[in-house]
């Protein structure tokens, strides 16, 4: 049995922490029961350490089935990861060149005291031979223990080692990522140009062959999406009023001045036989406001039209150059031979990279979403996107079908609703950076265009749909390390209660993950119809558009018998008929949601509350919003993250959304009294979904029918909690309490006027 073998102690763990450490007999099993279908005798095996020769991988690659072999983690050599460390050994000198190009020297040292280098045999990769397998580093945590991933290899045979494909080299290899382009532009329907797009009047591009700029509407161009940086030479080309004349001259662009990164684009267009390639610094005139902004209005059109957008992932400025074209790329990718064994890692991109800053900024997030395809360029490899799947240039990653993480998706499958998309993809714009906070909203307009399909300077306002305006009125900061404010410089505007006073203050927008019922109060905006006319009110939220979730005629029928609306405009009781019922006595009396809104919120009654008042319009000017609205007042109370809305009576009956790390603060220290009592305004109507978890809301906040069944969602009113600055009101944050809980409080209708 071998029992008194120095490395089996050691030598293996089951895959699953829960179960018992392996016996002696499964030991005995892997690592020293004879074996005469595999090459012992393998001279290469004396390359291999002593702990490598134990571990006898071609055994375990070729013998072992493979389900034993993937409920265990096999250890090499625990000091691989040592400064002075200089492995003769393949496998391990394979494995430490992966670690150092995964953390980087810098990061190697930092690593725990005690941990182990563990090696996790998979299935065999079904696009070609040879095995999986994965490498991590396990160390202690508290009691448990964590495993930090630090990268794959493919393990081939020796029969197979003549048809392996080529390892990553320096420099791109064009053919395989050629062929794969050409066969997506023929064959792939879901990758096909939009007929709905259309690219701007006067589009300019780049004549690669002749060198200069024209005007053209009707070839097949690429796009490129970069970096600008700060680099501010003059000597770097760029289109302006003085020099775009001399650009649309023949040899008008030249080498010497163009942007290094720029330069290699239009390398990349001749390797693939594109003969345009549209790059927003040339093509689009820098100091002309009206041909800036005209071309921004139609970046949905450019991006889309493109026929490739090539990606400069990797670089901090236009002049940075782009890996693999005229930068040499590290070689990252090599082989090692042991026991007849081809080991082979897999190419991925570091973490923690500098110069990565693609990946973070705002403008190149709408590029990437509006793209039909994407060919990327790292410092590491290239990979080519498209509406269907991923691509690598490193052969030994099998093309891999785009999901929601690892692609740029205009609209996933389950996104229903043209909003579901938009909360996602702000979520995702948000959490990146703008080097100019002027540019927040029109960075988001090419997405905005193509998910609404609508003009967008009259379909939204400050960034928000207004069709869908209540459903986007419940976002919040993700963090909230900042205090909400409302930001105002000659130009633009950034509301409180846009997304964009968050994102501003490097805030990430998030979405609350509830079902909508519907409105709970009508937001007015100040318009001018011409010039001619006196400006007028214009309900914002009123489109006949709007759509809601299922069971909205429920939960409405509920905030009208709970004195939601000024004039009860249900004249039914829920708990006269069935859920059913219900609903069918609601489309009698109602066509559609925007039928039911008019009689709630603009009948005589309700528009009365308006009339009483003198609203100057003045008042609504940058940005202001009108509404009455019901009010009412709440304590907060800590929690471990955020902080919990509490009645009078001090019982829990809500939360603000997010972990409000500044408001939280604020609460916990010395000065502040926990009394205090804070402003809401009841904006609309959710459904909270009832988990597991739930505790005993899903009966005490729950609503039932006539035959005492229940809803599936437990019906909330989201809320924002605001301040006050003399007539004015800003948000501070989103909240929301049960609407049983609402009901009971001592609520108001107030006139806000929300900046």
């Amino acid at each position: 049995m071998n029992s008194d073998c120095a490395y089996c102690p050691s030598s293996v763990f089951y895959y699953d922490y829960a179960e018992n450490d392996p016996t002696k007999a499964e030991r005995h099993e892997l690592f020293h029961r004879p074996c005469h279908q595999c090459c012992q005798s393998n001279p290469q095996e004396e390359q291999a350490c002593p702990t490598c020769r134990h571990l006898r991988l071609r055994h375990l690659i070729l013998c072992v089935p493979v389900e034993i072999r993937k409920r265990f983690l096999f250890h090499l050599q625990p000091s691989l990861f040592k400064k002075d460390a200089a492995p003769t050994c393949p496998l391990c000198r394979l494995v430490r060149h992966m670690a150092f190009h995964a953390f980087g020297d810098d990061q190697i040292p930092d690593m725990p005291s005690e941990y182990s280098v563990c090696l996790y045999l998979g299935s065999l990769r079904k696009h070609f031979s040879g095995t999986g397998a994965d490498i991590y580093l396990q160390f202690k945590v508290g009691d448990g223990m964590s495993n930090m991933w630090v990268g794959d290899l493919h393990i081939d045979a020796s029969e197979s080692m003549a048809k392996s494909p080529r390892a990553v080299d320096a420099m791109v290899h064009w053919p395989r990522l050629k062929e794969k382009i050409e066969r997506c532009c023929r064959d792939h329907t879901e990758c096909q140009e939009n007929v709905r797009r259309s690219l701007p009047r006067g589009f300019r591009v780049i004549n690669i062959p002749q060198r200069r700029i024209v005007e053209a509407n009707n070839v097949a161009f690429a796009a490129l999406s970069y970096v600008w940086g700060k680099d501010t030479r003059a000597s770097l080309l760029t289109a302006t009023r003085a020099s775009i004349a001399e650009m649309k001259r023949e040899g008008g662009l030249s080498i010497s001045g163009m942007p290094r990164t720029i330069e290699d684009a239009m390398s990349v267009c001749n390797h693939l036989g594109i003969d345009y390639l549209w790059a927003d610094r040339l093509c689009i005139v820098q100091d002309d406001p009206d041909d800036k902004m005209y071309q921004i209005m139609a970046m949905d059109g450019i991006y889309s039209c493109a026929l490739l957008v090539l990606v400069a992932a990797h670089g901090d400025s236009m002049d940075f150059g782009i890996d693999g074209v005229s930068r040499a790329r590290p070689i990252i990718q090599r082989h090692e031979t042991m026991t007849g064994l081809q080991l082979t890692n897999l190419v991925r991109e570091s973490e923690g990279n500098p110069f990565t800053l693609w990946h973070t900024r705002g403008w190149t997030y709408q590029e990437a979403v509006c793209a039909r395809r994407l060919l990327h360029f790292t410092n590491t490899r290239t990979y080519f996107e498209c509406q269907t799947s991923i691509f690598y240039e490193d052969a030994y990653n099998p093309e891999a079908e785009l999901d929601e993480f690892s692609a740029y998706c205009l609209r996933l499958k389950d996104e229903i609703m043209d909003f579901q998309a938009f909360a996602r993809h702000l979520t995702n714009y948000s959490s990146r950076i703008l080097s100019y906070p002027a540019d927040t909203y029109n960075a988001l307009i090419g997405i905005a265009n193509m998910l609404y399909t609508t003009n967008y300077t009259e379909s939204f306002i400050y960034g928000v749909p207004k069709v869908d305006f209540d459903r986007a009125l419940r976002w919040y900061a993700w963090d909230g390390g900042k205090a909400a404010e409302r930001l105002e410089t000659p130009e633009i505007v950034f509301p409180t209660w846009s997304w964009a006073s968050a994102m501003v203050q490097r805030e990430e927008v998030r979405y609350q993950d509830t079902d909508f019922y519907g409105k709970l109060a009508v937001w007015y905006t100040r318009v001018v119809a011409s010039p001619s006319k006196a400006e007028q009110l214009e309900a914002i939220n009123m489109q006949a558009e709007t759509r809601v979730d299922e069971d909205w005629e429920i939960c409405m029928t509920l905030a009208s018998e709970e004195g939601c609306f000024s004039n009860a405009p249900v004249p039914w009781s829920s708990k006269s008929y069935t859920f059913l019922g219900t609903r069918n006595k609601f489309h009698a009396r109602w066509s559609s949601y925007h039928a039911f809104c008019i009689d709630a919120f603009l009948s005589s009654e309700a528009s009365q509350r308006f009339e009483d008042k003198d609203v100057s319009m003045k008042d609504l000017k940058g940005g202001r919003i009108l509404a009455v609205a019901q009010i009412a007042f709440f304590r907060l109370k800590d929690r471990r993250y955020g902080l919990e809305i509490l009645d009078s009576e001090y019982n829990i009956i809500g939360e603000l959304c997010g972990d409000v790390t500044k408001m939280r603060e604020e609460y916990l220290s010395p000065e502040h009294d926990r009394n205090t009592l804070c402003e809401f305004v009841a904006i609309s109507l959710s459904g909270l979904y009832i988990r597991p978890y739930t505790g005993k809301e899903r009966e005490t906040k729950n609503y039932s029918d006539a035959t005492d069944v229940s809803l599936l969602t437990l019906p909330i009113v989201n809320l924002l909690m605001i301040g006050r600055r003399e007539k004015y009101a800003y948000r501070k944050e989103l909240g929301w309490v049960y609407l049983r809980d609402w009901a009971k409080a001592n609520r108001k209708w107030k006139r806000i006027i929300l900046e």
